[in-house]
């Protein structure tokens, strides 16, 4: 069929043709239509077969997605503010567990007697104060606590205990300024059992000191009722001496606890130790010249 030059035909084969060589700068051109270059993108054209080049197109695809999906990680990161963490930590205060260190002393310690000011033999200075009307309960903060073993008794209270006070920090604790509380591991004990006996430290003022709470200076005693005959102390048979730096916090008390066999002793164990009877009992403890108020003690009664 022939052409007619400037003009533009529709060809049964080859789709839009121009005709007019000068116009288009091409002898002969043919454009193809879009039917036809799809048609060759979707049946790929070449010596190996078709598997083959979808194969590599889809390599292609993922290859694409694959740093599409790295870019998008690494942005977000980039937009995220430091040191977010999608989990919550939670911190708390862990010490080990240790016994104080105990040697035989050669001195005894002085007795301690309960602040009653009808008793004879009451420490000078010592306020008076009658016994509570209930158990001592534990303090709302955590209770570091440190265990002394009497000679006779069972198994220690396994306790915690804290590490040494920095060189440098906080003044010296006053004796104005500490607490000393006496408290038993329950209301009433059974005849025969081990009773549990806690000597509290507890910083009353407004800021952190630091104390020497020196096994030497630390004592539990345990009174008759009416406070009038002294019937055990946690020195009488052992008498650790040791500088025991702590730096106390307002509200975070300090305990040490004996584990008394229930038996009888005067200073050095020099008699015979029997067992303490049935009956309702006072204990009171010290740290230095800090003295507690008599907390009851029950047993087997």
């Amino acid at each position: 069929m022939d052409l007619v030059p400037g003009s533009w035909r529709t060809s049964p084969t080859a789709g839009w043709t121009c005709d007019d060589a000068a116009a288009s700068g091409m002898s002969g051109a043919t454009i193809r239509s879009d039917s036809s270059t799809l048609g060759h993108v979707m049946d790929p054209v070449g010596p190996l077969p078709t598997s083959v080049y979808w194969r590599r197109r889809l390599l292609a695809v993922g290859v694409a997605l694959l740093g599409l999906f790295g870019l998008l990680w690494i942005v977000t990161a980039l937009l995220l503010p430091p040191g977010v963490d999608s989990d919550d930590s939670t911190t708390g205060r862990t010490a080990h567990v240790e016994a104080s260190p105990q040697a035989p002393g050669t001195t005894p310690a002085a007795d301690v007697r309960p602040p009653d000011p009808g008793v004879p033999g009451t420490p000078a200075g010592a306020p008076p104060a009658g016994p509570s009307t209930g158990p001592a309960t534990p303090n709302a903060g955590p209770v570091d606590e440190t265990v002394r073993q009497d000679p006779a008794a069972g198994p220690p209270v396994l306790v915690p205990s804290a590490g040494p006070a920095p060189a440098t920090g906080p003044p010296p604790c006053p004796d104005a300024q500490i607490k000393v509380t006496a408290e038993v591991g329950a209301p009433q004990y059974p005849e025969g059992a081990k009773p549990v006996l806690r000597l509290v430290v507890a910083n009353t003022g407004p800021t952190p000191c630091v104390r020497d709470l020196d096994g030497a200076d630390q004592e539990i005693v345990v009174w008759s009722g009416d406070g009038a005959k002294r019937l055990w102390s946690s020195n009488d048979c052992v008498n650790p001496s040791s500088s025991d730096l702590r730096t106390l916090v307002p509200g975070q008390p300090v305990a040490f606890a004996v584990n008394w066999s229930g038996l009888g002793s005067v200073p050095g164990c020099t008699t015979e130790r029997d067992r303490i009877g049935p009956g309702a009992y006072r204990v009171v403890t010290r740290l230095g010249p800090v003295i507690s108020a008599p907390t009851p003690l029950l047993i087997g009664t």
